[in-house]
């Protein structure tokens, strides 16, 4: 029973030993592999950066360049690990007949600079790399909000909606912006509102500015919201464009006016505030009703409606 168990022991250390030579042969086999030189044919994605700032670049005439390269098999190695993009450098573009190219020589010099350390690069293409680019212009849109408002019973708006800011700077190609009038914000709806308010509102990139560029995201929406009180004024009707030689009576010979204001504003107000015009060269062919309007009302003032827009009248001979 001893006689096998170091019989058995003997066979396992042998195994030890050729597994342990067995490895090192391979890595003095590695070694010596991939310290020889190589040629090899690698295809690179081009990375195209610093393009100058007027120019937005919209294609190339190489998107990846295959180059026969030299180097040590550690380098090949070790490049398999790379992301496989090479950057080009567009600060030095230079523009021709045929239009923006970058220059053969610099094109070289990046490639070879790019590549890892000890690399060189054998042969390339000739050819020049001609780059498509389109002019940028920066152009003020102003934001058109696109909210739904439902007030609260009794409650109104002091004064326009307020954005900030109320218009955004784009930049892109001329193209994408010549006939763009207004960015809108995203779709929002408000209801029951009976306080002032502020809402951040994203704004929305039309499809067709792929290649545009916003100075800002989003805006700030607010307004301002108050508790209303009523009051009618009768305010007398003024006809205008009367012939000369004629009279003219209306009945009634004023209308009322519902105006919608802080209590405080009310206050203050008189029929005298308001102004109500009947046009008679508004007046329909045998028709017996004047149109009125509300041409004047004070500043400040949320609303204010006619009750009536028409009165009857009689016209006569002096």
């Amino acid at each position: 029973m001893t006689a096998k168990k170091a019989l058995k022991g003997a066979t396992k250390r042998k195994v030890k030993v050729f597994v342990i030579l067995l490895i090192c042969s391979f890595g003095a086999w590695l070694i010596s592999q991939l310290s020889e030189t190589y040629t090899e044919r690698i295809t690179f994605e081009l990375s195209f950066i610093n393009a100058p700032d007027s120019l937005l670049l919209m294609n190339a005439s190489e998107k990846e360049i295959t180059l026969s390269v030299r180097g040590s098999g550690w380098q090949f190695l070790s490049s398999r690990f790379t992301s496989g993009k090479l950057p080009i450098d567009l600060s030095k573009v230079s523009y021709g007949g045929q239009g923006y190219f970058l220059p053969n020589q610099d094109y070289r010099d990046q490639i070879a600079a790019a590549l890892p350390e000890n690399m060189t690069v054998v042969q390339m293409g000739d050819d020049t790399l001609f780059l498509n680019f389109s002019r940028l212009v920066s152009k003020k849109i102003p934001v058109h909000p696109n909210v739904g408002i439902q007030l609260a019973q009794n409650y109104l708006l002091d004064g326009p909606l307020k954005l900030v800011p109320d218009s955004v700077v784009l930049t892109g190609p001329e193209q994408e912006l010549d006939t763009l009038e207004r960015i809108y914000t995203e779709q929002t709806e408000l209801t029951e509102i009976d306080d002032s308010f502020t809402r951040t509102l994203k704004l929305v990139q039309p499809e067709s500015l792929t290649n545009t560029r916003f100075d800002v995201q989003e805006i700030q929406l607010s307004a301002e919201v108050f508790r209303f009180s009523e009051k009618i004024f009768e305010v007398t009707v003024e006809v205008i464009n009367l012939p000369e030689g004629t009279q003219i009576r209306t009945f009634p010979n004023s209308v009322e006016v519902l105006c919608k204001a802080r209590l405080e504003v009310l206050k203050d107000l008189t029929a005298a505030d308001f102004r109500a015009i009947a046009d008679l060269e508004d007046v329909q062919e045998n028709s017996a009703f004047l149109p009125v309007h509300l041409v004047e009302q004070p500043e400040g003032i949320p609303s204010s409606q006619l009750l009536q827009d028409r009165v009857e009248f009689i016209l006569k001979r002096e």
